[in-house]
């Protein structure tokens, strides 16, 4: 465990831990009657879009030409769509890949420990998101983040840990002074390796009600939501 008295800023992941990007997607392919149109459950075609395009914006390593998450959407579901042979008309392949992530909410446990988190630190949303899904996601659920930092305002996409370096640098902050909070293995274990510290939340649904929680490294904090936040500066 960390001294709170060293920490100066939270640095949240902020689609998935902060956000129910699963229900937002399901209730939009179930909108489209996706499965009595073309035979697949809302539930695994939300988890087969989240994979791919999840994987397209993770795997960039130090790619020179970078795609942010709206456009990996759009790419992850053309390869959907080839692979399933399915047609859809350019509306709905908008809906699903601009408007759908764009209006996603906010997991209930998060608000009112996140608030008083930020009158004792710098709150920041560190993600994968790009800046207009980070920012309209913020407006919609009345996230008041004291800083944004999209990975596309980076230029580097985690789990690189340049971005990792350049995010505490853009804080004027040693690496040791920030803590990252994700649901995400693959997230943490690089912000631990750049020298944050770090706090696994349990999204117990964040795949939908069949979610198997697997944590692959040795963390400062697992908790099961984000009510415990309020316990560290007690």
């Amino acid at each position: 465990m960390f001294n709170p008295k060293q920490i100066k800023a939270f640095t949240f992941d902020t689609g998935g831990t902060v956000l129910d990007w699963h229900t937002g997607f399901k209730k939009g392919f179930e909108k489209l009657n996706f499965y009595e149109k073309n035979g697949f459950k809302s539930d695994d075609m939300a988890n087969l879009f989240r994979k791919k395009s999840l994987k397209i914006v993770t795997s960039q390593g130090n790619n020179k030409e970078l795609v942010n998450f709206d456009t990996a959407h759009r790419m992850a579901l053309e390869q959907i769509l080839n692979e399933k042979k399915i047609k859809l008309d350019k509306e709905d392949i908008k809906f699903l890949c601009y408007e759908v992530p764009a209006n996603l909410k906010v997991w209930k446990d998060f608000l009112i420990p996140f608030e008083e988190l930020r009158k004792k630190v710098l709150c920041v949303s560190f993600t994968l998101l790009s800046n207009r899904l980070v920012f309209l996601n913020s407006k919609v659920n009345k996230i008041n983040w004291d800083l944004i930092l999209s990975c596309e305002t980076l230029e580097v996409y985690k789990p690189n840990i340049n971005a990792y370096l350049k995010t505490a640098k853009m804080l004027q902050l040693n690496p040791e002074e920030c803590v990252m909070v994700a649901c995400h293995s693959f997230d943490l274990n690089a912000a631990k390796k750049a020298g944050f510290n770090t706090i696994f939340v349990k999204r117990n649904n964040e795949w939908g009600p069949n979610t198997k929680i697997s944590i692959e490294g040795n963390y400062d904090m697992v908790i099961e939501d984000f009510n415990e936040l309020k316990e560290i500066f007690d």
